[in-house]
C-alpha cells in the first residue's frame, strides 16, 4: 500500500487530507487489484504502481465527497431533478480505470 509521505513528496498530491488518505488509498488498492484479475496488466515497476494508486486515491476520495442530492422532486406538474446519480458506480468505474492507466500498461485485449 502506498503511504501518505510518498502521495505528498513524490506523487506531489495535495487533494487528500492525511487524515482520510489511508482509507482513499485501501479503496484504490482494492480497485487495482480487481482490475489486475480482469485484464492484463504490465509490471511497471514499483514507482508506477504506487502512482497509480495515489491517482486513483484522488478519485476515490473525490468521489466521496460528492454529495448526493435528491434525485428528483415534483410539485404539481413541475419536476426537478437535482442528481443524475444513474450509472455513477460505472463512471467511477471508468475513472479509476483510466487513472490506472496514466501510469501502468493495462491491455483489455486478448494476450498474443
Amino acid at each position: 500500500m502506498v503511504d501518505y509521505d510518498f502521495y505528498v513528496n513524490h506523487y506531489l498530491g495535495a487533494l487528500i487530507p492525511e487524515k482520510a488518505f489511508a482509507g482513499s488509498a485501501k479503496q484504490a488498492e482494492a480497485a487495482l487489484e480487481r482490475i489486475c484479475r480482469i485484464y492484463r496488466v504490465a509490471d511497471s515497476g514499483e514507482e508506477s504502481r504506487r502512482m497509480a494508486l495515489c491517482a486513483m486515491a484522488e478519485t476515490v476520495y473525490t468521489a466521496s465527497r460528492r454529495r448526493s442530492g435528491v434525485s428528483s422532486a415534483s410539485v404539481g406538474s413541475v419536476s426537478v431533478r437535482y442528481d443524475n446519480t444513474e450509472g455513477s458506480e460505472k463512471a467511477l468505474w471508468r475513472e479509476l480505470y483510466q487513472r490506472a492507466a496514466i501510469y501502468l500498461d493495462i491491455y483489455r485485449g486478448a494476450a498474443i
